[in-house]
């Protein structure tokens, strides 16, 4: 292992292998280091997987997701491969549901969560092939607020090699047999809807406090995948909707054909569902049987899906559908039939309390009068306490209808004086604007100072697709825009090209080269390479690595070398490769940084990879 990662002891034993706990004393950061146990006895093949496992590896560093453990480098030594991860402190998601199921309120989010995830991974062509509730990893925001991170994605497909009399032995597979799609004992070929599978199971665990598929042995829990022996949910846990039910039991479909082709449809329907604000929900009991044969689709009606209930929206109903009225029964006295009342998930011991599931106090009101009887004998006893003094004249109650129109008038003064001071403000802004046009119109301007709220003004006209001199000379003023207040222009900048989601494609390459690549320092290099990295958008990504190619450092080869080798997109790995190319043409550790393509070069997997990394080395 390179002397950079120091071991500090060890986290866990799983079934890919040891965890440990290490130091980045480049990076200066706690890191997961990860010694992957590679089962091949033929030391030709063990080379192999080796191989492979590092290729695989380096390309999940190109996956940066929030809900995804970010793997920051891959490598081999004698004692095998390993991979350096995003450590992170908290608590498997099988740690806290072995206490009790999820809340609804819970479930939701962590559906939420992981559903994002396995998105991001679909979209990249990736399949975890071993999703469980173990690799699962909750960890707690500062607000209270708990995060999902799903570990060790796309690592287990590439240390697998169980026969089938091995999974049929329940501790061969540390616990993933319950999670595993029934294509996956069958040795068939797998993909995203394998990972839709298991996490189904593991939603369906979450709120029912037991497995899907149960059994004694492992030969049992494979014959319960195979043959589809599964409770529906609705019948097992109340008080959550029956769509949820619907939803997950969709996912766990016998057939990869019946269940959604994709995580993002399953989240589309989930959503979709998720409008409706007075829902049906289940009441942990079977369901009374009905003639005919049981429906076979989603929640919702959107396609393939468990037979299970009807569908209660009825905006997304199928035609012909009648919508059911929710359950008159009260929910108070179903009992849910899971092990455990489900209880909600709170930040760790010592932290502060959640803002997301803390009370909504609101403050008491001001007490009001008591209403005094008006009876004869009352008003006789008020007049014989409380004698007029002679000389003075009572005072008369003040007109009700006096009150409110002199209310009236207060808050229509308020509102006039509002909108003069809004059209004064408005005119000044507008003038501030013209003015910093005219300057950016000159050929001659090298900066145009301004405030940061003129600096946002300009980034809304420059954010409007139609381009024409007004939009150009706004995108000039953006290149030449200097603080007057303090504002960091260059931050605000990087973080509005590469994160506002309203911004055409086009526009947004073109804005990173114009404005960006004018203004280039080394502190936009990180925020455009992590942009980079994660856009969808080639053509942004491009323009992001041409704006860095000319101030990207020693610190940022690695990271640029590894996008040159695994991305699929040839525009993005041109791109990459020059900026690697210039980097080592600049670097004052040149021996340092060839000596580490030449490892990269060694380990080439195919032969368009080692050109390209051989075109980097020439600086070609």
């Amino acid at each position: 292992m390179e002397e950079r990662y120091e071991i500090r002891g060890k986290i866990g034993q799983g079934g890919l292998g040891a965890v440990y706990r290490g130091y980045d004393t480049r990076m200066n950061r706690e890191v997961a280091i990860k010694r992957i146990s590679v089962s091949n006895e033929d030391p030709t093949l063990q080379e192999e997987s080796t191989r492979q496992l590092i290729k695989e590896a380096g390309a999940l560093a190109s996956l940066q997701h929030p809900h995804i453990v970010t793997v920051y480098d891959v490598g081999s030594d004698e004692d095998g491969p390993y991979v350096v991860m995003e450590l992170i402190s908290g608590k498997t998601l099988d740690e806290l549901i072995e206490r009790a199921p999820l809340t609804w309120n819970d479930f939701r989010e962590l559906a939420l969560q992981t559903q994002e995830a396995l998105i991001a991974a679909q979209e990249l062509d990736l399949i975890h092939s071993d999703i469980k509730p173990s690799n699962l990893m909750l960890t707690w925001l500062p607000s209270g607020k708990f995060q999902v991170k799903i570990v060790d994605f796309g690592l287990a497909t590439l240390t697998q090699s169980q026969s089938k009399e091995e999974l049929e032995e329940l501790e061969a597979v540390f616990g993933s047999i319950f999670f595993m799609a029934p294509e996956q004992f069958e040795r068939v070929p797998i993909d995203a809807r394998t990972d839709v599978y298991a996490m189904g199971c593991v939603y369906y665990q979450a709120l029912a406090g037991k497995y899907p598929f149960n059994g004694e042995t492992g030969h049992e829990v494979m014959t319960s995948h195979l043959h589809h022996k599964v409770t529906p949910l609705q019948e097992v846990r109340a008080d959550i909707p029956v769509w949820v039910c619907d939803w997950i039991m969709w996912q766990l479909n016998r057939q990869p054909a019946d269940r959604p082709e994709s995580s993002r449809q399953a989240l589309q329907v989930f959503l979709q569902n998720d409008k409706n604000p007075n829902p049906t929900m289940s009441l942990g009991r079977a369901a009374a049987p009905k003639a005919g044969p049981p429906r076979s689709r989603p929640p919702g009606g959107g396609g393939p899906a468990a037979p299970t209930r009807k569908v209660t929206d009825p905006r997304m109903a199928p035609p012909g559908h009648v919508p059911q009225p929710p359950p008159t029964e009260s929910l108070v006295a179903q009992a849910a039939s899971t092990p455990t009342a489900p209880q909600p998930l709170l930040p760790p011991e010592g932290s502060k309390p959640s803002v997301h599931t803390g009370p909504n106090l609101i403050p008491d009101a001001a007490p009001t009068a008591t209403a005094v009887p008006t009876s004869p004998v009352n008003r006789t006893a008020r007049a014989q306490a409380s004698p007029t003094v002679r000389g003075t004249k009572s005072k008369k109650p003040v007109s009700k209808i006096k009150v409110i129109v002199a209310l009236a008038m207060v808050v229509v003064i308020a509102v006039l004086g509002f909108m003069l001071f809004e059209k004064i403000k408005k005119s000044q802004a507008s003038q501030r604007y013209n003015n910093i046009l005219a300057l950016a119109a000159k050929t001659d301007t090298t900066e145009i100072p301004m405030t940061g709220p003129e600096l946002n003004q300009l980034l809304e006209i420059a954010n409007n697709s139609s381009v024409d001199e007004k939009s150009e000379n706004a995108i000039k003023a953006l290149a030449l825009a200097k603080s007057t207040d303090g504002a960091n222009f260059d931050s605000i900048l990087t973080e509005f090209f590469t994160k506002a989601v309203d911004i055409l494609p086009e526009d947004r390459a073109a804005m990173i080269r114009n404005v960006l690549g004018k203004r280039m320092n080394a502190a936009m290099v990180a925020p455009l390479i992590e942009f980079a990295r994660s856009t969808n958008d080639a053509d942004s990504a491009v323009a992001a690595y041409e704006v860095i190619r000319p101030v990207a450092s020693d610190s940022d080869f690695e990271t640029i070398l590894s996008v040159a080798q695994f991305t699929k997109t040839p525009a993005i790995r041109t791109a990459a490769e020059e900026v690697a190319a210039a980097i080592l043409k600049m670097s004052k550790k040149r021996p340092e940084l060839m000596d580490q393509l030449s490892k990269a070069i060694a380990g080439a997997s195919n032969p368009e990879e080692k050109k390209l990394l051989q075109r980097i080395k020439g600086g070609k």
